[in-house]
């Protein structure tokens, strides 16, 4: 193999890895934390602080930074798969729950749902109720700068029965669908079922391979 594969299969493994750890991290803490407080829909969900107090509980966390600045470098530029503007910087902001683990990687807790529901509004107006949906989290893996999701950060739904990467519910054209460094649309959303796609296939093939 030449030099930049190899260094691109062992980013490949990098990425992995650590996605991996925090999934079974994240299972685990859903675990622990029905088998003492029931489940999800019973919870006391009110901000995303509350999710993260009962499941921090179960997991070693290293600093906490609700609502303060911390558990980031300032100036983080979260942004799709393909380097598309997602939220701008996020690291000097003190709007969000973050926990921080020894390893570095970093958990922000961006909303919940009492009872695992909510109502969302299309472009039209016309809402759906929306249901097993406990809330979101990312996982930021690492804290680049330039911060790619499905690359450097994953998104991660807490449903009734467990903390799943986003797109769990896809079939395997979708998650290929959302997950290309090709994306040709206009949709900031590339690279949000990568976390999916690792789970499903054991690889990053979709930013390592052309």
């Amino acid at each position: 193999m030449t030099i930049p594969t190899l260094v691109a299969k062992y980013q490949e493994k990098v990425t992995v890895t650590r996605f991996k750890w925090v999934y079974s991290t994240l299972a685990n803490a859903f675990t622990m934390a029905v088998a003492e407080n029931g489940v999800p829909e019973t919870w006391d969900l009110n901000t995303p602080e509350s999710m993260a107090n009962i499941l921090s509980k179960y997991m070693r966390i290293s600093e906490k930074c609700h609502h303060t600045k911390g558990c980031f470098p300032d100036n983080v530029d979260v942004v799709a798969l393909t380097g598309e503007s997602r939220y701008g910087t996020i690291g000097n902001l003190d709007l969000y729950v973050k926990e921080k683990f020894n390893n570095g990687i970093v958990l922000l807790y961006t909303s919940v749902n009492k009872n695992c529901a909510y109502v969302y509004t299309d472009s039209e107006g016309t809402p759906h109720n929306m249901t097993n949906n406990c809330g979101t989290i990312y996982a930021f893996i690492t804290t680049n700068k330039f911060n790619r999701m499905g690359l450097d950060h994953f998104n991660f739904v807490i449903t009734p029965k467990g903390i799943l990467p986003l797109g769990y519910n896809f079939n395997d054209s979708e998650i290929r669908q959302y997950c290309t460094k090709n994306w040709t649309s206009n949709s900031n959303m590339n690279g949000s079922a990568c976390g999916e796609w690792i789970r499903r296939w054991n690889n990053a093939d979709y930013w390592y391979k052309d």
